[in-house]
């Protein structure tokens, strides 16, 4: 039954009489629809989740970015894992051993990286690090033939080694403030070529 609308008196009464009685039903089925809607609990999943959906994609964006820069980051370090064995597995030479090191670090990957392929220099492992110790120990190709050369330091022969390296500017799914939209990820082997 449609409930039809009470116009109030002029003082702003409360009805009474047979109009009270008349809207008391009516009233009373309203309160009921309103009070059944209350405690309706159908659809809350939906709105829960409509809710917190926007935060858990907020805090999972930078989780995912974060795995794909390691991702990129490891066939980096693929790239020039390859360009070593090919350094260390055909002898160097001067005019296409280079070109030849840098096409398999841009073949060992789809990602497009820039790969540097450093001159043979002669030295010695460092103890310490992954870095070649240069100076005393000649130039190629007479390693440690020259007048005043000198064994290293841990009583070997100095051998020849080449640099390899290689960098790739990875951009981030979004763009954050404090980190930046771009950072360059990068990988360097020290080779020892005979």
């Amino acid at each position: 039954m449609f409930c039809r609308p009470w116009i109030m008196s002029s003082y702003n009464r409360p009805p009474s009489g047979w109009p009270a009685a008349a809207l008391r039903p009516c009233l009373a089925r309203i309160g009921a629809r309103i009070g059944a809607l209350a405690r309706d609990r159908r659809g809350m999943s939906a709105v829960e989740f409509g809710l917190a959906a926007p935060v858990f994609l907020a805090m999972l964006t930078p989780v995912i970015d974060l795995g794909l820069a390691f991702s990129q980051q490891i066939r980096v370090n693929q790239a020039v894992e390859s360009g070593a064995q090919y350094a260390t597995a055909n002898p160097y030479n001067g005019t296409t051993w280079a070109t030849n090191v840098s096409s398999a670090m841009t073949n060992a990957t789809t990602l497009s990286v820039s790969p540097v392929v450093g001159a043979e220099t002669c030295g010695c492992p460092n103890p310490t690090s992954t870095q070649i110790v240069t100076g005393s120990y000649g130039t190629p190709p007479s390693c440690g033939a020259q007048a005043g050369a000198s064994d290293c330091p841990d009583s070997s022969k100095p051998g020849y080694y080449v640099t390899l390296s290689a960098s790739l500017t990875y951009t981030s799914v979004m763009p954050y403030s404090i980190l930046g939209s771009s950072t360059v990820l990068s990988s360097r082997a020290d080779v020892r070529v005979q």
